[in-house]
């Protein structure tokens, strides 16, 4: 459990991360109270099925495009591209929660301490043993390639290729001896968008029509940005631990200032890339309607002190986020729907 006066980082005009006093009791006492009492409440909470959920959404837009350009849906196809992409973003998290844990254990790394109800507390403070959560999140990668395996054998080997490349990415990502992820330089978030973006989106794409095409990747970039936003302010709130056991986020390399202002962008080029494609792309006018999810993005910043950010922060910033992109996704496939002709 976190000190109430844990130091955490602030960042100095030599671009460096140091340490200054602060008070973070409002965090420890918000999850205090959801903090998991029995082993499977903890894996769930470990899993974050919202968070999973906002990972799929790219592929399921790519599925739904396939069907505006096609005019024909394959449930069964779809079915196995969601169970794919959500099982790997499952995998994701219950992986993530258990190699976040065991770097902490590497030699240099200085001791860290999290939210009581967060994944790492909970297997420090013994209720959630790690390697339950390694083998949950190997099953769940097992599934998931056994989706893309069935999902090529309905709809062509190369879905295997958009499958495999994502599971390469997410593999590694975290898994030694690469773990790219905690390299720093930005290069697990581009792997996450990437795997869980822009690759889906091919994917889901293929897997309707059998074909390939730009339209999939240009008009579906705006919701996989939002989609990245998630795990991107997951990792502002947990900077100051990401920092003390050696994890380089683009949060802990820029610090919480700057990533903050990443954050903010990364929601604007998003909405803003949503009226560009419409127009680009000659998408349908209802295609406008994902901008009205735009002040349940952009609202929360207002409220959040950019040269003190707190673990609280980062928290509402993920959970705005995970809001924004359903109802985005929710408002463009509507749109979709609406603006076929026939």
């Amino acid at each position: 459990m976190l000190a109430a006066t844990e130091r955490p980082m602030t960042e100095q005009a030599s671009g460096q991360i140091t340490e200054k006093p602060r008070t973070i009791i409002n965090a420890q006492q918000a999850q205090a109270d959801r903090t998991p009492r029995t082993m499977t409440s903890a894996v769930i909470a470990v899993l974050r099925f919202d968070g999973a959920l906002v990972l799929t959404l790219p592929a399921i837009l790519g599925c739904v495009f396939g069907w505006w350009m096609t005019g024909r849906f394959d449930w069964l196809a779809f079915l196995f591209v969601v169970g794919g992409v959500f099982s790997s973003a499952l995998a994701y998290q219950a992986l993530s929660a258990f190699y976040d844990y065991e770097q902490s254990k590497s030699l240099d790394a200085r001791p860290a301490s999290d939210l009581p109800a967060s994944p790492f507390a909970l297997q420090q403070n013994g209720l959630l043993p790690p390697t339950l959560l390694l083998n949950v999140g190997a099953l769940l990668l097992l599934i998931g390639a056994l989706c893309a395996f069935w999902l090529a054998l309905l709809t062509g080997w190369p879905m295997l290729f958009f499958s495999g490349m994502s599971f390469l990415l997410l593999a590694g990502a975290l898994i030694p001896p690469v773990r790219y992820a905690y390299r720093g330089w930005g290069l697990g978030e581009t792997g996450l968008f990437l795997s869980f973006g822009l690759l889906p989106l091919l994917g889901g794409y293929y897997s309707q029509t059998q074909s390939l095409s730009w339209l999939p990747l240009v008009a579906g970039w705006p919701l996989a940005l939002l989609s990245l936003l998630a795990p991107l302010n997951q990792n502002l709130a947990t900077f100051r631990r990401d920092w003390r056991i050696g994890k380089r986020t683009l949060a802990v390399i820029l610090g919480p200032a700057h990533a903050l202002d990443l954050n903010a962008a990364v929601t604007m080029a998003a909405y803003a890339g949503i009226l560009i494609v419409t127009v680009i792309a000659r998408l349908p006018l209802w295609y406008l309607v994902g901008l009205g999810t735009s002040p349940l993005a952009m609202g929360v910043y207002s409220g959040i002190k950019r040269t003190d950010v707190s673990v609280d922060d980062g928290y509402r910033l993920r959970d705005a986020a995970i809001k924004a992109a359903v109802w985005t996704a929710v408002l463009i496939v509507a749109a979709l729907l609406i603006s076929r002709p026939g």
